[in-house]
């Protein structure tokens, strides 16, 4: 590995974020998000894209998602007015803010209290890693349109399992970085 500015950032930022997260085991439960357990929110979300754990947002982005659904990412993703009050309650009784696990705290000890992302992809722990640190081009498999396909790479995902142990990708120039970095 040559050692580069770009080489020792990206060295740098993996480990901020691939770090065990601290939390206290009193107030805390060890692990990642775990599975979604609304079954409205599986079907209606997931007909689309991956329905995320709510324990990757706060419940600030989540009121945000919900009462946009009209146009929710260029897309008409509108429910029955039961259904949306059902999962609202369910992504912020569930958000990041409000749940034990390790992922979660560490995920809002390092999002700005101002900040309302709207997306999963936009939190430093997912997008950070995946879009800035890793700059991944897909030539081969895994074929993904998006990092919004989390059990490509994540077979365990649906589990709500994403550690670093829980992850698959075949394709070199996903490892293979420019300037001689290589994620092995």
């Amino acid at each position: 590995m040559r050692l580069t500015l770009r080489n020792l950032q990206a060295a740098a930022l993996a480990a901020l974020l691939l770090a065990p997260p601290a939390f206290n085991a009193a107030r805390a439960e060890p692990g990642d998000v775990g599975p979604n357990t609304n079954p409205t929110y599986v079907k209606e979300c997931g007909s689309c894209h991956f329905p995320y754990q709510p324990a990757f947002l706060p419940a600030r982005s989540w009121q945000k998602l919900m009462g946009s659904l009209k146009e929710h990412f260029g897309e008409n993703a509108e429910v029955k007015l039961a259904d949306r009050d059902n999962m609202l309650a369910y992504l912020v009784g569930a958000s990041a803010d409000s749940a034990a696990n390790g992922r979660s705290r560490t995920l809002m000890s390092r999002l700005p209290t101002a900040d309302t992302p709207m997306r999963v992809t936009d939190i430093l722990l997912v997008g950070g890693i995946h879009g800035g640190f890793l700059d991944p081009k897909f030539k081969g498999i895994p074929a993904l349109k998006s990092l919004a396909d989390c059990a490509a790479c994540h077979p365990r995902a649906v589990d709500g399992r994403f550690g670093p142990r829980n992850y698959t990708v075949t394709d070199e120039s996903f490892r293979v970085l420019k300037g001689g970095y290589e994620l092995r």
